[in-house]
């Protein structure tokens, strides 16, 4: 099952925003407020949406177009020497979390 945790899509939501990818934002919306894997009994967390984990239903393409966004920023985020900074280091996890979703593809 593709599973993404919460700030992974929050923080999609919020860069994708700023590019102007206001259908993949809406499809984010749409699994934020659809898709949310049911927490275990024993959570202690239950209703701490910051602890939740979401179905992620994206097309190859969405998928590359947020993996291909946060890699960009984890780049633009090196300081100038090349070293990585505090930023780099949350793109860069994001990048992994986002790349480690396969996409569904149009059945003919």
């Amino acid at each position: 099952m593709n599973t993404i945790n919460y700030i992974s899509i929050s923080e999609a939501i919020t860069e994708l925003s700023k590019i102007g990818q206001k259908e993949i934002v809406m499809k984010l919306e749409n699994i934020l407020e659809n898709n949310e894997v049911e927490k275990s009994e024993m959570h202690n967390k239950k209703d701490d949406k910051t602890t939740s984990h979401y179905r992620v239903n994206l097309t190859e393409e969405d998928l590359n177009v947020i993996a291909d966004l946060f890699l960009d920023l984890e780049v633009g985020s090196l300081a100038e020497d090349g070293e990585a900074t505090w930023k780099t280091e949350r793109y860069a996890t994001l990048l992994n979390n986002w790349s480690n979703i396969s996409g569904e593809t149009a059945s003919l």
